[in-house]
């Protein structure tokens, strides 16, 4: 009996070697693809996926979540959908950046971060929300404890389109525990440190403290009239009305073809950065309106 145990054991390990050496052969191409640490550098070792189609890596929006999710399109990301998991922390920023007159491209979950550490054998794992091409002025205000939504909101300095920075944006909301776990708060570090070593920008802004509700209203009356159509023949009409000076609004609008239509167009051309409204203030009839000196990043109009 033992002898046929035996008998089936060896024949047994006979038919599992091909296997075997299939398991080892796939192990072999994988760990091509897993970046090794060089140990003659400091700092943490990384890579970044982007996806092929240029748009957002995650999609968020499948089907599975029991909260809050949606898209966002914007025309800052060329009509893309940008997908949002936090109604109150995610959504309001895209509402924020698409009518900031400082930011001029956006893209949420805009890439996958892998670090690499001594303690694991898998890298940690970072996709961040917001990635932002956005005038110098808007990150120095950021640095400077600006709240996030003031700042999006804030005049433009008339800024090069040719002198942009890329600033990669974390929001956290007031109910998220992971903030406050030690491992969480070092890879969000160590995320910094890879973003500063190519030349990103790297903030973390909370809801509370960064996304107050006033500016992120005055922002939807701008941003929920962005898909208004517009045509070159508007283009030239706000051109013409602003070229000497800056006018208020309602003289904008009347050039415009007035009434609803006329606001709507106004600001759908603030949104594609042909113009400049005040912010600062709930968009009335004597907001002043003016041209931007350099807008060379501007949306086109399609007709």
């Amino acid at each position: 009996m033992t002898t046929e145990i035996a008998g089936y054991g060896v024949w047994y390990g006979e038919l599992l070697k091909p296997l075997a050496k299939i398991k080892a052969k796939v192990a072999k191409t994988l760990a091509k693809f897993i970046p090794k640490r060089n140990q003659g550098k400091k700092g943490p070792f990384a890579r970044l996926l982007t996806s092929n189609d240029g748009g957002p890596v995650r999609r968020i929006v499948n089907g599975r979540q029991t909260k809050y999710t949606g898209f966002f399109i914007s025309v800052k990301a060329d009509f893309a959908q940008m997908p949002w998991e936090s109604r109150r922390g995610e959504k309001p920023a895209l509402v924020l950046c698409e009518a900031s007159a400082r930011v001029i491209s956006l893209l949420a979950q805009p890439h996958r971060l892998e670090i690499l550490v001594n303690e694991q054998t898998m890298p940690l794992t970072y996709f961040p929300d917001l990635q932002l091409r956005v005038h110098p002025s808007f990150v120095d205000d950021l640095r400077a404890g600006v709240p996030f939504s003031a700042a999006a909101l804030a005049p433009s300095q008339d800024e090069p389109d040719d002198r942009l920075v890329t600033l990669i944006i974390e929001i956290k909301d007031d109910r998220d525990a992971r903030q406050n776990k030690p491992r969480y708060k070092r890879k969000l570090e160590l995320a910094k440190q890879v973003y500063r070593s190519i030349g990103m920008e790297f903030l973390i802004i909370h809801r509370a403290e960064d996304l107050f509700p006033g500016d992120v209203r005055i922002a939807s009356s701008v941003v929920s009239w962005r898909h208004t159509a517009v045509s070159q023949m508007d283009v030239w009409a706000v051109e013409k009305i602003l070229r000497r000076s800056e006018k208020e609004a309602a003289q904008v609008v009347a050039a415009l073809g007035g009434e609803a239509l006329g606001w709507g167009k106004l600001r759908a051309l603030h949104v594609r950065r042909y113009v400049d409204i005040d912010l600062t203030e709930t968009v009335s009839p004597e907001t002043v309106v003016r041209l931007p000196k350099h807008n060379s990043a501007k949306t086109c109009v399609r007709y």
